[in-house]
């Protein structure tokens, strides 16, 4: 398994609970989160009663609201976004996910069967409402990287709209594809090739 395809797979795995489920703790709640919903949706990949089609739904409905899609996108296209029109975005957002979901759910529910996840305890806090929280993910096969997922508080929720794996920015990455795209093929086609999975896989 692959840094990406583990960090999208802890995605939807930390951020599975509502904060409010929070312990008496001197952690930022943010952390708190990420620690609940670990082991909760963690033991959801782990559970060998479910079949993978079953798995992959839930840890999808979790994602869909704790995963900031429409940031991500935004931060994903950069300055391009602005000359989308409405329905533009929505069939972006809706293609990128779906996109995202195709090419790496089968092996990153395959890498969670082994992998260890471990919050770490350093946290950044830019203001306004910003973190950064840090894992630190070891596969089966003893490779061992950091994650950080930066994340933003809505009401008493915390929604990831970047994550950085050994420094390098997901959202970033995919912008310099998202950007060669679109000056080549336009809009409409860019997410033509999002429906069809014909974006570089991020290794």
């Amino acid at each position: 398994m692959n840094k990406l395809m583990a960090a999208l797979m802890a995605a939807p795995i930390v951020m599975a609970a509502p904060a409010a489920m929070a312990a008496q703790t001197t952690q930022h709640p943010a952390q708190v989160q990420f620690q609940q919903n670990m082991d909760t949706v963690l033991a959801v990949a782990r559970n060998k009663q479910l079949s993978e089609a079953q798995k992959i739904q839930r840890i999808e409905r979790y994602a869909d609201q704790y995963l900031d899609y429409q940031r991500i996108s935004a931060l994903a296209v950069g300055l391009p976004w602005r000359q989308f029109s409405a329905k533009q975005k929505t069939d972006f957002i809706s293609a990128f996910k779906n996109m995202m979901i195709g090419m790496y759910s089968h092996a990153a529910l395959m890498g969670a069967a082994d992998a260890q996840v471990k919050l770490l305890p350093k946290i950044v806090d830019s203001g306004n409402n910003r973190v950064e929280v840090f894992t630190e993910i070891r596969t089966g096969s003893g490779n061992k990287y950091e994650v950080g997922y930066r994340l933003y508080k809505v009401g008493a929720v915390y929604k990831i709209y970047d994550i950085r794996v050994d420094g390098s920015s997901l959202v970033t990455v995919y912008r310099n594809q998202f950007n060669d795209l679109i000056k080549q093929q336009g809009v409409d086609g860019t997410i033509a090739t999002l429906r069809s999975r014909g974006l570089k896989k991020v290794e």
